[in-house]
This record gives structure tokens, C-alpha cells and sequence, in this order.
């Protein structure tokens, strides 16, 4: 072959088929290249996501450990760089009013999201934090969840439940002692109220004399004695058996430390609330009693118990020979409640009898007691037998 040949052939290019293969194979690697680098796009943006997220916690601690009233702090305190113009950039926003340290939530953008996935943390009144998150439909983003969640990626309806009633019952807890707290730095005496870990609430009694906790409300009485001789317990004696006005606290200064009791019948209390519930107890003896006495006094028709008090007392039932009846329409079926009976001999109504009006009299010369029909000077026609006796 010459070398003019040679070169004719070397300039002829590609061929229109080996263009076709070319381009379908581009196709291919294209079809099979972009879906992972838009997920990859996407991964990146939920591990920014995340990132943001953990310094929004670290946030939270931070203002956790320099608050001073916990209860404020889980109800208030947001972080400071918490933004959706920030959260926005990675296609995510705050999820609804989740935007507090006690609960921060973010979901994504858009509802139809397949790949990105809610995600939140919440913080508790004893400063631990708790991440969850919902994996999205996409297993290639379950490994970003558990990575940020652990099991808690993806919670069963009774999981939620359960964190739902924990959060709660930390709210509680933060609320009881802050009271508690401040209680103490008010320099109280006496006797109040702290958390109860066993039944989880707010009624374990505690003690304290001037702003320092005590075992027993004996040691507060002895630190009294101590600090002011007997003058608050001698003055203590003389109130017992009277009861206090309204269930209003009284108290001796300087002598019983500003401290508040209750008294009744008898009795001393350093909490309105144990006070209430003495007079509870004896008003409800009371109408209990009373009602004994009104069944066994074969009391009849509509009565109140009193005196006024926890039920019984105020109660509107209907009595009848010692029983009692619920409702009025029960009542009207015993011997009580019937209607009296009706008087067996009524009076019967005199009848007017009606006397007939006596027919006229006619003269013999007018008489017809044919039947025939009298026709008078007038030419009115009218029966013999009415107008006429015939005899």
C-alpha cells in the first residue's frame, strides 16, 4: 500500500455506528454516576445537619450548668444559633415549636422527602441528652440515623409514649425542686414539700430551720428551743384546741421563727394542706352522723346532710321510713310520696230539669187536630199540633 492510501485512510474519522456506542455508553455511566452523587449531595447535607445539631446540644449544656433555676432553664432556654435561614441551606427547618433545650427538632423541607430524615434531641432536668430520629425510606440514610441516634433510630408508638411520660415527669420533678430550692434560700422554717422518687411526685415532707435542712419537724422545734427558750412552744400549747380562722396559718415572732401552723381541735399542723384534709375528715364525720340520725328519726320528704363538707355532706336525697331515695321519682312510689287518696262520696251536680214551654191555647173556632197546618191571618203556616191543645 502506498503512503497516499495510507494517509486517505487515516483521515476518514469515526464511523456513524462507533458514534452511536460511544454516546449510549456515556449514557449508561451517566445513568448509573448521578443518582449516587446526588445522594452523596444529600448525605452530606444531613451530616451538616447533624453537626448543627450537636453544637445546639452542646449550647443547651452549657447554659444548663450556669442556670440557677432548672424549672426556668427546661421551660425557656433555647439555643442561641438555632435558625431556620441557616437550617434552610441544607433543605431542613425546625419542626414546629420543637426549638427549646428541652425538646430540638428538625425535619426536612419538603414533606415528600425520601432521603433526608427528622431528626431531635431532648434535654432532661438532670442535664442528660437523648437523641432519636425517623429513618427515612431510603436505606442508604439508616446508617446516618443510628449513627446519630442509636436504637432509638425509628421508636415504636409505645417508645414516644414512654419518652413522653419521662420528659413530663423530669418537668415535674425540676418545678418541685426549684420550690424546694428557693424555699431554702428564703430562710423558711417548718416543714415542706420535696420529690418523691418512688411515687415520682411532689410529696415527700422535708424540714429545714432558718434556710438548713433538718431530719424531722422535732429537730425544727428543738433548734426553736434552743434559739428562743420555750415561749414558742408554751404559746404552741395555749392555741392547740382552738382551730385556726379560715384554715389561715398564725404564728409567734420572733419567739417560733416566722414558721406557720394550723390548728384544730387539739391538734397542731405545719402545712395548710394536712390542715385541710383534718377538717375534711371531721366534716365528713359529721354529716355521716347525720345522716344516721335523720334515717333513724324516720325523717320524711326532701333533706340536705350537713354540715357543709366532702360527700356526703351537701347531699339532696328524699327519705321515707328510714330509707333513702336517689331521685324524686323514686320517692313518689313509697307511701310517702304517693298523692293522697281521692274522698270516695262526691257530690253530684244538681240537674235543672227544663220544663217544656206550654203550647198555646187556641179557640175552638182555630182548632185542627187533623194534622193538617194552621195557616194564620198573616198567611204564616205553621202545625196544629204545636201551636194548638188538641183534647
Amino acid at each position: 500500500m502506498d503512503i497516499s492510501k495510507r494517509n486517505r485512510y487515516k483521515n476518514e474519522g469515526f464511523t456513524l455506528m462507533e458514534l452511536i456506542v460511544v454516546v449510549a455508553g456515556l449514557a449508561i455511566l451517566s445513568s448509573l454516576s448521578v443518582p449516587n452523587i446526588l445522594g452523596r449531595i444529600k448525605l452530606n447535607r444531613v451530616e451538616e445537619a447533624k453537626a448543627l445539631m450537636n453544637s445546639y446540644a452542646l449550647d443547651c449544656l452549657g447554659k444548663y450548668r450556669i442556670s440557677t433555676d432548672t424549672a426556668d432553664f427546661i421551660e425557656n432556654a433555647t439555643p442561641d444559633e438555632l435558625d431556620n435561614l441557616r437550617l434552610s441551606t441544607l433543605r431542613y427547618q425546625i419542626d414546629g415549636d420543637k426549638s427549646k433545650c428541652s425538646h430540638v427538632a428538625i425535619k426536612p423541607l419538603n414533606d415528600e422527602e425520601k432521603d433526608l430524615f427528622a431528626f431531635d434531641f431532648r434535654m432532661s432536668s438532670d442535664g442528660r441528652i437523648l437523641k432519636t430520629g425517623v429513618p427515612s425510606d431510603d436505606p442508604k440514610f439508616l446508617n446516618s440515623c443510628r449513627n446519630w441516634a442509636g436504637k432509638n433510630c425509628g421508636l415504636s408508638a409505645d417508645q414516644i409514649a414512654e419518652f413522653a411520660r419521662v420528659a413530663e415527669i423530669a418537668k415535674l420533678k425540676a418545678e418541685c425542686n426549684s420550690k424546694y430550692s428557693k424555699w431554702l434560700n428564703d430562710g423558711s422554717s417548718g416543714e415542706y414539700v420535696g420529690w418523691n422518687s418512688n411515687n415520682e411526685d411532689c410529696t415527700r415532707p422535708v424540714f429545714a430551720f432558718e434556710g438548713k435542712p433538718v431530719n424531722s419537724l422535732e429537730a425544727v422545734n428543738q433548734a426553736l428551743k434552743d434559739k428562743y427558750g420555750r415561749k414558742c412552744i408554751d404559746w404552741q400549747q395555749s392555741k392547740k384546741n382552738s382551730i385556726s380562722p379560715n384554715g389561715n396559718p398564725e404564728t409567734k415572732d420572733p419567739e417560733c421563727g416566722g414558721i406557720k401552723y394550723w390548728f384544730h381541735t387539739g391538734n397542731i399542723f405545719t402545712t395548710q394542706a394536712a390542715w385541710t384534709a383534718h377538717d375534711n375528715l371531721l366534716k365528713e364525720q359529721a354529716c355521716i352522723k347525720n345522716r344516721a340520725k335523720a334515717l333513724s328519726g324516720k325523717v320524711k320528704g326532701k333533706y340536705t346532710y350537713t354540715p357543709s363538707g366532702p360527700p356526703p355532706c351537701g347531699k339532696v336525697s328524699w327519705l321515707c321510713n328510714g330509707k333513702e331515695y336517689e331521685t324524686l321519682e323514686a320517692y313518689k312510689t313509697t307511701s310517702c310520696g304517693a298523692p293522697p287518696p281521692s274522698s270516695s262520696k262526691q257530690s253530684t251536680p244538681t240537674q235543672t230539669k227544663i220544663q217544656p214551654k206550654p203550647k198555646p191555647h187556641c179557640s175552638r173556632a182555630h182548632k185542627n187536630c187533623d194534622g193538617s197546618t194552621f195557616v194564620n191571618r198573616r198567611g204564616n203556616r205553621f202545625p196544629n199540633s204545636y201551636l194548638c191543645r188538641c183534647s
